[in-house]
């Protein structure tokens, strides 16, 4: 559908506010929303005396007067990120210029799209095919487009960067999470990892022999964005109403209607100008780790046949970095080149175990490798970047002064 063709969708006794009206309107809610955060921030902020606290936030306000320069956080971990505006905004361009994934768009489509997913939401709920949970859930009122941002991969050569949408406030927003409701117990959790603990305790219960494989870590390349919506779509209305044996309330083309708004219009500004996402799904997304999640999932089972004739024998995936262990006859490259061929939407890189320390890093933990120790300790977990994890659950309460930070955490886990 053209732009011209959904805008001329909206009825006759709408208003179409002009792009300066848009731009008003939209500055004003930013205003009132700015101010609402900052009086409920005042009122139960609690004061604490850090003169360090203070210093940094001084030096980060100094810095924040430079226009050069672009202050951030980094796409994963805690921490300030500078960059060069210039650098910033050119690894941006270089995201947003991909014809595959993204487009310009000359005429702001927020009130048209929000105008036709109200109407379609009018419908189902006259049918019954929704609840009224559902319906106040998912209809937008005042809705704005998403504002796109990049976090830079500091773990990275180069520096690349992660596209991440704010999403809060689209007229879709609504829709992703309460379709996420019903689509979450579609995910299976054989070959997921939760969080770095539960990655800990899996690797305990790993037979000794285990010890003798390589470990090698493998990365999705710019995953969001390279999911494919439709083949998507596809498995999802699959799953919903051919595998289930009682399918939703809401008819199998409904259903894929509220996921095409869900997640193909999605529209957002970046550096002053109008973008939409053909393909892929957007960080920023509530439906976004589930999608990839789900599309994911299907690549597994599709292919897992083939995972023992490629010598991988285990394989355990937290979104898109997986752990696995492979037999050491065969090249890490080689099962990184096959996988990468499975499906042209994705593209595998790998990282195996240091040779010299049998160490590998994955999900903030060091793996150390020892196999056959007279100490029953075939694998040592040595987590230096644990502090992390601590920081965020200690707060010290004021006035007593600051503890020292943990630098290292060494955990011996023996699973005999």
């Amino acid at each position: 559908m053209s732009e011209l063709e959904e805008k001329t969708k909206v009825g006759a006794e709408v208003r179409v506010l002009t792009a300066q009206e848009m731009a008003l309107a939209s500055n004003l809610r930013s205003v009132t929303d700015s101010f609402r955060f900052q009086a409920n921030r005042f009122c139960h902020k609690r004061y604490r005396d850090n003169p360090a606290q203070e210093q940094y936030r001084s030096l980060l306000m100094h810095l924040k007067e430079d226009k050069s320069l672009v202050i951030t956080r980094p796409d994963k971990g805690r921490g300030v990120v500078l960059m060069n505006k210039n650098e910033y905004l050119s690894k941006m361009y270089a995201i947003v210029n991909d014809s595959s994934k993204f487009k310009r768009l000359s005429i702001d489509p927020t009130i048209a799209r929000e105008q036709n997913l109200i109407k379609l939401l009018n419908r189902l709920l006259k049918e019954k095919s929704i609840t009224e949970q559902f319906f106040k859930m998912s209809c937008p009122k005042g809705s704005n487009p998403g504002r796109l941002y990049g976090l830079p991969k500091i773990h990275k050569d180069n520096i690349p960067l992660r596209p991440v949408l704010s999403a809060i406030g689209t007229f879709n927003y609504g829709l992703g999470k309460a379709v996420t409701n019903i689509l979450s117990d579609i995910i299976e959790k054989e070959n997921m990892v939760r969080d770095p603990f539960s990655f800990v305790e899996e690797l305990k219960t790993l037979p000794k022999s285990f010890s003798n494989y390589k470990m090698v870590s493998f990365d999705i390349s710019s995953l969001y964005t390279n999911v494919p919506l439709d083949e998507t779509i596809e498995i999802i209305l699959k799953n919903l109403y051919e595998t289930r044996a009682t399918p939703p309330t809401i008819q199998r083309d409904d259903m894929k209607q509220l996921l095409i708004f869900a997640t193909k219009n999605t529209h957002f500004l970046f550096d002053k100008n109008l973008y939409d996402q053909v393909d892929g799904v957007s960080m920023g997304s509530p439906l976004a780790p589930l999608l990839a999640e789900i599309f994911l999932q299907d690549f597994e089972k599709k292919h897992s046949s083939s995972f023992t004739s490629m010598g991988i024998v285990y394989w355990k995936r937290y979104v898109d970095d997986t752990f696995v262990l492979i037999d050491s006859t065969f090249s890490a490259k080689d099962i990184c080149t096959k996988l990468s061929q499975f499906h042209k939407s994705i593209k595998f890189t790998c990282e195996e175990e240091a040779a010299n320390t049998n160490t590998l890093s994955f999900l903030n933990i060091l793996i150390q490798k020892q196999p056959g120790t007279k100490n029953g300790y075939p694998i040592n977990f040595v987590n230096s970047i644990i502090r992390r994890q601590l920081d965020l659950i200690y707060n010290p309460p004021a006035p007593e002064p600051p503890t020292p930070n943990t630098d290292t955490v060494v955990v011996r886990v023996p699973y005999f």
